[in-house]
């Protein structure tokens, strides 16, 4: 039985995997990986430990020799796969589910569980697939451009051990969101975003002002340790204080590009052993991905009705039964019957473009406005009774205000296209007119929300804080329409949003506050850019529009 199972699995993953791999979109993620391979090389990305010397921070980094390369280039495999990994593989089940594949998969003797394990290997195969992209951009490089000899033992040996368990791990979470009815959406991607946020600022939190050296780091933060951190930074401590005995820092390396205005210093690592608990880790990450898998097909339903919850299918289908129970055979006689064809008439379209663009903005503010969870309903009139008091922090109330839409967003460019309708509205009398009141209903809801956040800032600072909402305002849903349009999907924009939100409006980097969280933007040219940018992107929309047409 668990023979014929996988099997069967392995057949399922074969077919998904070729379909996946035949995609263009496929090709653009793995340019993209490769070019990230590229930058790691030319010390774009880099490990690297930070200390304060003399109320100046200094950057330690290490020399590109193979070893670091290997491990600087497994811990961006590591990262994508946590953070874009989701959003890459879980358009597998959503395909089979919008094209009716599932319904037909259903008719077979295939079991839930062939099924969505075949859908996890071919996860892992993909997931073989891009890493295998990264590690030979990163050997292609290192040759190019590293010190040393170009090892790829080491390069490619790091890149699958830190990135294949996290892969199977990322793979298991795509099949569990991707089976429950109310995590298939944007707020399934919000969600996976933020627990990828909290898995990695858990090691990141736990070592935070540690000073006693790598060896101090608990059981249970290397049992967490997600990408390698903890790992590399025990690897790699040693090598470190040879070149600067005094370092009080924490013992765990950052990643990323380091400071812009600090001192830079190199040390030199030429590899070593993998601490043991590290393939205990590995492993473990790889068997949670399997065990996820399975526990899929616990609320996997193939049978499910489609744009539809699941507490609104157990309400109709015991409406349905009450009907049935309570009608006479002579109701039901009566429902049965149709009237003659010759009995039915179509009122005739005279004027195609009857009701203007007033008529179909009210249309497409419905269309944005309708249809959400109670819970959004109910948050989103607490942000106003928040913002109209002024009883929050305005970095705070903004930050919230500025992500809350998001599942109104997601939604515009992308809508016509999955509801298949783009072809009555490009050989309609106005083809740009849908394009435009649907911005125009994006730029009100944006307008709403942000207004009642930034109402006490615009209330002190005038003019100038006018500025701000009115650039947030012109860039949100005009990108969210371009993006929608041209990648036919609402998880391009959806993961970019949040990266965008995550850095600017929440964490109060200014030069990305689009939203105004921060006051450093009031007065500045950046509202200015953000609103250039949205004319730019409604200019992508009405060109995309036009090839269409």
């Amino acid at each position: 039985m668990v023979g014929g199972t996988v099997s069967t699995a392995v057949r399922v993953a074969r077919a998904d995997f070729l379909q996946r791999t035949r995609s263009r979109r496929f090709l653009v993620v793995l340019a993209i990986i490769a070019y990230i391979g590229y930058q790691l090389n030319v010390g774009t990305f880099e490990l690297l430990y930070q200390d304060t010397v003399g109320g100046t921070t200094v950057d330690y980094r290490g020399e590109p020799t193979a070893p670091y390369i290997g491990l600087t280039t497994g811990l961006t495999g590591g990262l994508f796969l946590l953070f874009f990994g989701y959003y890459v593989l879980a358009s597998s089940l959503r395909r089979d589910r919008t094209t009716g594949f599932d319904e037909l998969l259903a008719s077979t003797p295939v079991s839930d569980r062939a099924y969505l394990l075949g859908k996890w290997f071919s996860h892992v195969g993909v997931v073989v697939a891009m890493l295998t992209t990264l590690a030979a951009a990163a050997l292609v490089n290192h040759a190019v451009h590293g010190v040393g000899p170009t090892n790829p033992i080491w390069i490619v040996g790091a890149v699958f051990l830190i990135g294949v368990p996290m892969g199977c791990f990322v793979a298991g979470v795509t099949l569990v969101f991707q089976s429950i009815d109310w995590l298939r959406g944007t707020l399934g991607n919000v969600t996976y975003f933020f627990g990828a946020v909290t898995l990695l600022s858990l090691v990141a939190a736990a070592f935070a002002g540690d000073d006693g050296g790598a060896g101090s780091i608990s059981l249970w933060i290397r049992a967490v340790d997600s990408i390698g951190l903890v790992a590399a930074g025990e690897m790699t401590f040693d090598a470190l204080l040879e070149v600067a005995p005094g370092y009080d820092g924490p013992p765990v390396a950052n990643y990323g590009t380091g400071t812009l205005d600090g001192e830079m210093a190199t040390f030199e690592w030429n590899g070593g052993s993998w601490p043991a608990w590290f393939y205990a880790n590995r492993l473990g990450f790889a068997l949670a991905g399997v065990g996820l898998a399975l526990i899929a097909t616990l609320p996997y339903d193939r049978y499910a009705p489609r744009d539809e919850s699941a507490g609104t299918a157990v309400v109709s289908r015991l409406d349905r039964f009450v009907t049935s129970v309570f009608s006479s055979e002579d109701t039901a006689a009566a429902e049965s019957e149709t009237d003659e064809p010759a009995n039915r008439s179509l009122t005739p379209v005279i004027d195609r473009s009857a009701g203007g663009f007033g008529r179909l903005f009210v249309q497409e503010f419905t269309l944005l406005a309708r249809g959400h969870a109670r819970w959004w309903y109910v948050g989103a009139a607490l942000i106003v009774v928040v913002g109209v008091t002024g009883s929050a922090l305005p970095n705070a109330i903004v930050s919230v205000a500025a992500i809350w839409p998001l599942f109104v967003w997601s939604g515009m460019g992308y809508r016509t296209d999955h509801h298949r309708i783009t072809p009555f509205i490009v050989t309609s009398n106005q083809p740009y007119r849908q394009l435009l009141a649907e911005w125009a209903a994006g730029a009100v809801v944006t307008a709403a929300f942000l207004g009642v956040a930034l109402w006490p800032t615009i209330l002190n600072t005038g003019f100038e804080g006018a500025v701000v909402l009115v650039g947030a305002v012109l860039f949100v849903p005009a990108v969210a329409q371009a993006v929608g349009l041209w990648s036919r999907t609402r998880r391009s924009f959806e993961l970019g949003y949040l990266v965008l939100w995550y850095a600017g409006p929440l964490n109060g980097i200014a030069p990305l506050d689009f939203a105004g969280a921060t006051t450093e933007t009031i007065g500045t040219l950046i509202p200015v850019l953000f609103g250039a940018v949205g004319l730019l992107a409604l200019g992508a929309s009405l060109a995309r529009r036009a090839i269409q047409t």
